[in-house]
């Protein structure tokens, strides 16, 4: 086994220099997992990383590339040619890129994309994809799994992305990708340089009959992709789920298709709206009208709940002397939304007393008898009227809006009952609420 020269990636990902390919793919998803930006807080320091970590992965993956990093302690072409003395290809008539390919039997390595990187400082990092998953609220009680299929450009598997069989070097550029052109104007001297035309920048063309039939030549397909998503009971809505390096390897630059270090898939998820139900803060749910009768609200009893997540009906008992006003709030604990650390939230009940049209007067006689009798209820009747303030007697009837001039001309005044949402606008709606148990 021919010794290594420079160790540096091997020892970035971990494995020793005559690891198996399967050893090196391994290695890299467990570094990649472990330096990703997203995970640590997006630090300049694991953001640099992560990048030699794929960079790496990028050429020990590679037998060709590995070959060569293995005997030069490099697999980058201009780094090679400045290690080399310049007579080795000034003196032999050969070109740069003739002799970089003499030393790998005749076939450049350095095509394609991996040729284009030669222009540029460092592999950039490619866009995320960023997906939408709509959820019900049951979805995100219990979690789901779901497929979702997405489109993303990646390299030729076929040719590796060297769009062929063999790459020569443009004899337009000289393999430089630029091509320079002078102009004389009298004692003026007009220089500039531009893109090669002939292989668009890339230094390197391939033959007709030696293109990739996968690819057709491109050194990348589009290919669409299923992923496998995994949503956490007790996730949030607006909550990232991040499938690291899973987008394009390609992207289309001002020179053409370049290839990057692929970005994430990134899925946000998003709750579809329940008719009663909404979500408080990290686990807490509020109902926000749950109908209750007059003799309930007033002298206790039970409350059915089949709104829940869970799918199951709530028994909620209201103690008996306990009133329920329009627009009370009761807090049933333990009953929202898991929590990811174990545990749930609880579920905040918004009371909606349902009054009668009408009573009978033999009720409301017995009504007003037992109210007369309860110490706890005084009546506004008893409040002691200023001296000497005239007194006069009037009758209400029932208000009959005119709709054809937009409705009643009386405002409706906004209440507690229309005012309790706005209570529980924060993730402090326990402080404001008073508990009640369930069965």
């Amino acid at each position: 086994m021919v010794p290594v020269k420079n160790t540096k990636l091997y020892e970035v990902l971990g494995v020793s220099t005559d690891a198996s390919r399967q050893e090196i793919k391994k290695a890299y998803r467990l570094q990649a997992l472990k330096c990703h930006p997203d995970k640590n807080g997006h630090s300049e320091e694991s953001k640099r990383k992560f990048q030699q970590v794929c960079e790496a992965y990028e050429i020990l993956s590679d037998e060709n590339k590995r070959e060569m990093y293995d005997k030069f302690g490099t697999a980058d072409e201009s780094e090679l040619q400045e290690q080399m003395s310049p007579q080795m290809y000034t003196t032999s008539g050969m070109s740069a890129g003739d002799l970089f390919a003499q030393f790998f039997g005749g076939g450049s390595t350095t095509s394609g994309f991996f040729e284009r990187k030669r222009h540029t400082p460092e592999m950039a990092r490619g866009p995320d994809i960023k997906h939408n998953l709509k959820c019900t609220l049951q979805e995100l009680y219990y979690g789901k799994h779901a497929k979702l299929a997405l489109n993303r450009t990646r390299l030729c598997r076929k040719c590796d992305g060297s769009g062929g069989k063999r790459s020569r070097t443009c004899t337009a550029c000289g393999g430089r990708g630029m091509r320079t052109e002078t102009t004389r104007r009298g004692p003026m001297v007009q220089t500039w340089s531009s893109t090669c035309q002939d292989c668009n920048g890339s230094g390197t063309y391939v033959r007709r009959k030696d293109l990739c039939a996968e690819c057709a030549g491109q050194g990348c397909r589009t290919e669409r992709k299923i992923f496998d998503v995994e949503v956490q009971p007790g996730m949030r809505p607006g909550q990232e789920i991040v499938l690291p390096s899973e987008a394009d390897e390609v992207v289309n630059a001002e020179f053409g298709p370049e290839r990057v270090i692929p970005g994430d898939v990134t899925i946000i998820l998003q709750q579809l709206p329940h008719e009663k139900l909404r979500v408080l803060g990290d686990a807490d749910l509020l109902l926000s009208n749950c109908s209750v009768d007059l003799r309930t609200s007033l002298c206790g009893g039970s409350v059915w709940i089949d709104s829940h997540p869970s799918g199951r009906v709530l028994k909620v008992d209201v103690a008996p002397g306990r009133v329920l006003a329009p627009g009370t709030v009761k807090c049933v604990e333990n009953m929202g939304m898991p929590k990811p650390g174990g545990g749930f939230g609880n579920l905040y009940v918004r009371f909606n007393v349902e009054f009668p049209e009408k009573l009978d007067e033999a009720t409301a006689t017995a009504i007003s008898a037992a109210l007369d009798s309860d110490s706890n209820v005084q009546p506004t009747s008893s409040q002691a009227l200023p001296e000497g303030v005239p007194i006069e007697d009037h009758v209400m009837s029932d208000l009959q809006p005119d709709l054809s001039q937009g409705g009643s001309p009386h405002k409706r005044r906004r209440g507690a009952a229309d005012s309790s949402d706005d209570a529980f606008d924060g993730d402090d709606a326990s402080d404001r609420a008073e508990s009640c148990t369930v069965h």
